[in-house]
């Protein structure tokens, strides 16, 4: 369900990005930036340049969800409770999710030492998620799974088995290092 949603006004200018997490068990947070018009309404814009003007976090109520429809309607919910004093007409914005493909990489280290790297690769509104495990102690521990944008990249990361001295155990979320996004 990490997913990042643009908001663009009525002259195509974007408004705000939200940046949805679900970084551990059943907790849901945002990142958003609200953006500025650079020019005027009366001058001409054909770059349509913005600038940041406004950063906050916000954490969510965890919730569920059944399909992508039911996520859109969500997300618009958090955007206007969050920035609908700035917004003029809240049904002239445009609501765009990416498709282009999302690379995260998650380092998993504990105080022993390095257990491997997780690279999740999904498209929110392609309804695509692939997950890899590469062991940092041998090739023939790596893990591969596939899912939908209705799971998080946690709840695909606790699936992951992790083998130690005869031993299988899972990862903990506390374990992971999350790297900047990759498009």
């Amino acid at each position: 369900m990490d997913r990042t949603l643009k908001v663009y006004t009525k002259t195509d200018h974007l408004f705000a990005e939200f940046v949805f997490r679900y970084d551990h068990e059943r907790q849901a947070n945002a990142h958003y930036t609200q953006y500025r018009r650079l020019y005027n309404d009366d001058e001409e814009d054909e770059g349509k340049s913005v600038y940041p003007g406004f950063d906050m976090d916000i954490h969510l109520q965890y919730r569920e969800f059944d399909s992508i429809d039911q996520i859109k309607a969500h997300d618009i919910e958090v955007v206007k409770n969050n920035l609908g004093r700035d917004m003029t007409d809240p049904r002239g914005y445009t609501y765009v999710y990416d498709t282009a493909p999302v690379l995260l990489r998650y380092v998993v280290a504990n105080h022993i030492g390095c257990i491997g790297m997780v690279n999740v690769l999904f498209s929110f509104i392609d309804n695509t998620k692939e997950v890899k495990f590469l062991s940092a102690t041998n090739p023939r521990f790596d893990f591969d799974l596939t899912s939908n944008s209705l799971e998080t990249n946690v709840s695909c990361i606790l699936k992951i088995p992790v083998y130690t001295d005869r031993d299988i155990s899972q990862i903990s979320t506390y374990d992971l290092k999350r790297l900047p996004e990759w498009y």
